[in-house]
């Protein structure tokens, strides 16, 4: 089984990135971040033409996740349990099933505040989602489901994940808080598969459209997959895909995929 993540800044801007990717790659489940539309607006008949069924958490503008799929699924929320006054449209929860396991896989797609400036509102908003965040992971990880969390984390999780640590200390995606409590969630009994299974320290996943940052290779990781131990063990590959960062109008991000063996 295969599955990407990819945030996509406005499914509108990248459906034609997204129908190539989907047909060079054939992901069985796709999670897309950052749609930038409402569910209405969605483009469900083109990407039911490539193939796939669309679960869409969209919003007016901004944010909104979805997951692309193979087959049927049932999404299970599309808000956080433990934070259901959230306004903002950044996550999505489904199960599916592979051979290998007994029980059932949570299967997660977020989109986590990017929370700059530091200085205002939005770190306090960061910060509290992630806990109301690994707060609900704690509930999942008792009922003895295996997880794996997708998406874009807006972490920056240490020095090594940046090109320039020092153009980032003052950033909320890698501030110690943030930090912190992404390591708390690692903790919890996760892999960060990027990182264990991919080689070298410069696995980008994000170059910026300022200052020639992708042709400068000036990238930063921020999209993630978490695993839980017994999805770590039939993880069969990870890796980034630069091609459609290098696309006409790209998004400022690239996918990343995670193969299982089912």
């Amino acid at each position: 089984m295969k599955i990407a993540t990819w945030n996509v800044n406005s499914i509108k801007s990248r459906l034609e990135h997204i129908i190539l990717f989907l047909k060079k790659n054939s992901p069985d489940i796709l999670l897309l971040q950052e749609l930038k539309c409402i569910n209405e607006l969605f483009p469900k008949d083109e990407i039911k033409r490539a193939g796939y069924y669309s679960y869409i958490n969209g919003q007016k503008a901004w944010n909104g996740v979805a997951i692309l799929s193979k087959k049927e699924l049932k999404i299970t929320n599309n808000k956080i349990p433990t934070f259901k006054n959230d306004i903002n449209s950044r996550f999505i929860e489904t199960e599916i099933k592979i051979k290998k396991l007994k029980n059932k896989i949570k299967l997660f797609c977020i989109y986590l505040p990017n929370g700059n400036p530091i200085e205002t509102e939005k770190f306090d908003y960061k910060l509290n989602w992630m806990i109301k965040f690994n707060n609900y992971i704690d509930l999942i990880l008792k009922e003895n489901h295996p997880v794996i969390i997708g998406g874009d984390f807006n972490v920056i999780p240490t020095d090594e994940d940046v090109y320039s640590p020092q153009n980032f200390k003052d950033d909320a995606c890698a501030h110690p808080k943030t930090r912190k409590l992404f390591r708390l969630l690692i903790n919890k009994g996760f892999t960060d598969a990027v990182k264990s299974f991919i080689e070298g320290k410069s696995n980008w996943t994000y170059w910026g459209y300022r200052g020639g940052g992708w042709q400068k290779g000036n990238g930063l990781r921020i999209d993630h997959f978490l695993t839980s131990p017994e999805v770590t063990d039939i993880i069969d590959e990870v890796n980034i895909d630069r091609e459609p960062r290098g696309w006409e109008r790209p998004s400022d991000h690239t996918p990343v995929i995670l193969k299982l063996k089912n």
